[in-house]
């Protein structure tokens, strides 16, 4: 399987062992709240989501805030 990067970036959500790729945030904060939903004992400090961004010849990695996932979720919008 592959995956299309567009606009340089994508992003990794990490829960628990697990990881999956994403090509929008969005995307990658959607699926966090499906998962949320079906995961009663999902440990909070094991969950986050990574911005890769290609760019440049070093790659950049950040987490996204907390604070910036929990409004998407609060809005509701996805």
């Amino acid at each position: 399987m592959s995956i299309k990067i567009e606009n340089e970036k994508f992003y990794i959500l990490e829960a628990g062992d697990e990881k999956w790729i994403y090509i929008s945030e969005k995307g990658a904060i959607k699926s966090l709240k499906k998962l949320l939903a079906e995961t009663k004992d999902l440990n909070q400090e094991n969950v986050s989501i990574l911005e890769v961004d290609t760019q440049e010849e070093s790659w950049r990695i950040k987490q996204i805030p907390w604070s910036k996932i929990a409004i998407e979720l609060i809005r509701g919008e996805l």
